[in-house]
């Protein structure tokens, strides 16, 4: 929590009477979020199809519809302008995870506030059986392994940037923070990353999207980090984005501390978001 208090610690609260700029329809893009704070209630559907390549099966797992998936259901409600709480569910870990986001400032169209900023933090619980045998200890090698409450949870930080250039091409820097209280040996606690992400709006309803996710510490290439492009289609109410990913985690806790897929032996994935508004 103290690395939470540092990012609030380093803000700067702007207020200006200017007209507010928002090219984001979504209050994710992809994976990252994003400054938006939903209109009314939202539900959210996240899938990810199983990991497929430009081989036999391709077409042999019909585009990874036939493996495994991950899913989850989201359902935020706006308190107000500027604030959102939120609760979800995900497949993979059973995990139950309860997120808010504080839309700090907004960039405007008369140049007084540069870029909107955004302070996003959640909460994730497993939920699913953690198997524990009498070989099992703590890092010491010496303490005998316990399964407490306390290990289940992981915490996830992060600073959203975002500035709009013009009204088609719009960015986002999101300095991420996540804490693990339970991990594997060779993994760690405490892991930062970085993502940048962005999009293009060639019409009215659509655009181009695509983010990737520097992780400090990981070893490998550019293609060691989570990247994904894809589409977006924007309604009334609705917002659909298809894309194709590296990664088939759906939260930050996962989604940057885990391998991903080798593009460059073709191995990917592709997934969908839905994004449903309702006011009431």
């Amino acid at each position: 929590m103290r690395y939470c208090l540092l990012f609030i610690s380093c803000l700067v609260v702007f207020t200006s009477f200017g007209q507010s700029v928002q090219l984001f329809k979504n209050k994710q893009l992809i994976n990252t979020q994003t400054t938006v704070i939903p209109d009314g209630f939202d539900f959210t559907i996240q899938h990810r199809f199983g990991q497929i390549a430009l081989d036999e099966s391709f077409y042999n797992e019909f585009l990874g519809f036939d493996l495994p998936a991950n899913i989850r259901f989201s359902l935020s409600y706006r308190l107000n302008d500027r604030l959102y709480v939120g609760l979800g569910r995900t497949r993979v870990g059973k995990t139950v995870d309860f997120e808010g986001k504080y839309l700090i400032c907004e960039q405007n169209n008369d140049g007084s506030i540069p870029f909107s900023v955004a302070l996003f933090s959640s909460i994730g619980m497993r939920t699913q059986p953690f198997d524990v045998n009498n070989n099992m200890f703590f890092a010491d090698s010496v303490t005998p392994f316990n399964y407490l409450f306390v290990h289940k949870l992981d915490y996830n930080t992060q600073l959203i940037l975002s500035k709009s250039l013009t009204d088609k091409i719009a960015f986002q820097l999101t300095p991420t923070i996540i804490y693990k209280n339970l991990v594997r040996s060779d993994q760690n606690n405490f892991n930062l990353a970085i993502p940048f992400s962005g999009k293009y709006q060639y019409s009215f309803g659509s655009a181009v999207v695509f983010e990737y996710g520097y992780c400090f510490g990981r070893k490998g290439g550019v293609f060691a980090h989570p990247l994904s492009l894809g589409f977006e289609f924007g309604t009334a109410g609705h917002v659909f984005q298809l894309f194709m990913t590296n990664n088939s985690s759906l939260r930050e806790a996962n989604l940057y501390t885990t391998n991903v897929y080798d593009y460059s032996k073709t191995e990917f994935l592709f997934g969908f978001n839905i994004r449903r508004v309702w006011w009431f």
